[in-house]
């Protein structure tokens, strides 16, 4: 069960980034080679069908941002990992998190303009996950219950817990949490 004060704690921490902010930095290509050292991918796509593509990457292995930045805008939810470190708010929550829990934490954004509600089916993990929304309105079922999460808002939920984004109505960028 989680302690109420992690949650305490990552609520204190403001995230304050807009969309334009993180579409900027997709343009720095040399920060999102296609796979990270530890083999975990920099930035991938959520299809209709709930798999995830790489499908904008150039020949040198590293993002190229218009590609990735027209996916965005055709609708299709970014995965944008291990950012941690992405500006001075996720650092401070990244390291909220490293020392709460005495290890390093991934920590993973979210990110989608409302054109289409893409997300993954229904799915568990087999650790925990804290959830802080920084921008927009996502509906999501965890275990059986509908939840809104809003600017800000965090939530956590336990390994093995069924949980799914439905909807997305509006430009969103939620940070994910991976305490495995």
């Amino acid at each position: 069960m989680v302690d109420d004060s992690i949650l305490n704690k990552l609520n204190k921490v403001k995230v304050k980034l807009t969309e334009q902010e993180v579409l900027n930095r997709l343009l720095d290509r040399m920060r999102w080679p296609k796979n990270y050292l530890s083999g975990q991918p920099s930035v991938e796509a959520i299809k209709e069908d709930g798999t995830k593509h790489q499908d904008f990457f150039d020949e040198d292995l590293y993002l190229n941002s218009a590609r990735a930045v027209k996916c965005y805008e055709e609708g299709y939810s970014l995965i944008l990992s291990n950012i941690g470190g992405f500006n001075r708010d996720t650092f401070l929550v990244q390291e909220v998190l490293n020392d709460h829990f005495q290890k390093r934490i991934n920590c993973n954004f979210y990110f989608g303009n409302g054109l289409k509600s893409v997300s993954f089916e229904k799915h568990n993990h087999d650790y925990p996950v804290i959830v802080k929304n920084i921008y927009g309105t996502s509906k999501w079922i965890i275990d059986k219950r509908e939840v809104v999460l809003k600017d800000q808002d965090v939530i956590w939920f336990e390994k093995d817990t069924d949980h799914q984004v439905i909807e997305i109505s509006d430009a969103k960028l939620s940070m994910t949490c991976n305490v495995g």
